[in-house]
């Protein structure tokens, strides 16, 4: 029996008399075809085979529901939708494992700024010492170098070590400023944890609002790095190189005592007026980037130490970014200490 519905009166009239005629019959099947119209038979041509249908029982009433057979689109689909659905639970889980150990580590706020406050303070304890370091090995590299000059000048022979010392000394000017920006971007990833974990903290406590230190937190944050300009290749790091000579002539109130390729160096203040500025060319390694940081210093004095945190020192030290922002790619800001950092 094969009856195709044309009208709804007839469709009714068609399916009571096919129920009625094969009331001995094993199965009624119940199916659509892709234009809509709906058939009954008690067998599924092999047309319709993979069709969706329904099994009826001898009263018309639907007993089974077999879905139509999926292509291969179709299945490929459903098993990306199962992948995406276990990810998302597998990540709800993993939040939530998260927020546990949150509320469970801080009963308040001001606790995890505690925390972060303490990392910061150990990081800031490894930079001083760096920046001791450097101040160390620019007063014995300015010694070498005078002794090298006075050398020249009476034509009398470098001692055999001399040179070497020097550049060796260089090096390790390079690689405690590497330390340095290694030990900054450390504090920007501090930086951007705790300010996580207070949004999520405030989040499942249904706190509102900001505190007056958060605010203070997130300006202090927005100017990590401020003195670490990144080129992007060699030409435009020769041309941005160029800039940063003339940005140091500039701005340094003590004569250029170093100049190269990698180091450009001002002499150490011995005033309380004094800015010495230093940049160095730091290649990232297996790769065409540099990062040309520069670092400010005054005069280790009451005087000095005002100097650093004034108007004008700021004003330099967002400045070389600026000088230099048109001939380079990425740009990173850093964090302009409020201890005055880097005062000699």
């Amino acid at each position: 029996m094969h009856l195709r519905r044309h009208t709804a009166t007839l469709l009714i009239a068609l399916l009571l008399f096919g129920v009625a005629g094969m009331s001995n019959a094993a199965k009624l099947y119940k199916w659509v075809d892709e234009e809509g119209n709906v058939y009954f038979s008690d067998k599924k041509p092999p047309e319709h085979a993979k069709a969706a249908h329904s099994e009826l029982d001898k009263q018309g009433m639907e007993v089974k529901r077999v879905e139509a057979a999926k292509t291969p689109e179709e299945m490929e689909k459903e098993r990306e939708l199962k992948r995406l659905r276990a990810e998302q639970e597998r990540l709800i889980k993993e939040q939530e494992a998260k927020d546990r150990v949150l509320l469970r580590t801080f009963r308040t706020e001001d606790d995890i700024l505690m925390a972060r406050n303490g990392k910061l303070a150990a990081i800031d304890v490894i930079i001083q010492v760096a920046r001791s370091n450097i101040r160390r090995m620019k007063i014995k590299l300015g010694e070498m170098q005078n002794n090298a000059a006075n050398l020249e000048r009476q034509g009398k022979p470098f001692p055999k070590n001399l040179l070497k010392n020097i550049e060796g000394t260089r090096n390790q000017l390079k690689d405690g400023y590497r330390s340095i920006i290694k030990e900054e971007q450390k504090k920007e990833q501090i930086w951007e944890k705790y300010a996580q974990d207070v949004a999520r903290f405030r989040s499942l406590k249904k706190l509102h609002g900001e505190t007056d230190e958060t605010l203070a937190d997130r300006d202090r944050a927005s100017t990590l790095l401020e003195t670490v300009v990144i080129c992007d290749n060699d030409t435009n790091c020769a041309h941005a190189w160029l800039l940063a000579e003339k940005y140091i002539r500039s701005n340094a109130t003590t004569r250029i005592q170093m100049l190269g390729d990698s180091i450009i160096m001002a002499g150490t203040p011995t005033k309380d007026s004094d800015i010495s500025l230093t940049v160095s060319r730091i290649q990232k390694p297996g790769d065409s980037t540099s990062e040309l940081f520069m670092d400010l210093q005054c005069k280790n004095s009451p005087k000095g130490r005002e100097l650093c945190q004034s108007q004008q020192v700021a004003n330099i030290r967002s400045g070389f970014r600026e000088s230099l922002q048109t001939v380079t790619g990425k740009v990173q800001l850093p964090e302009q200490e409020s201890d005055a950092s880097g005062q000699e």
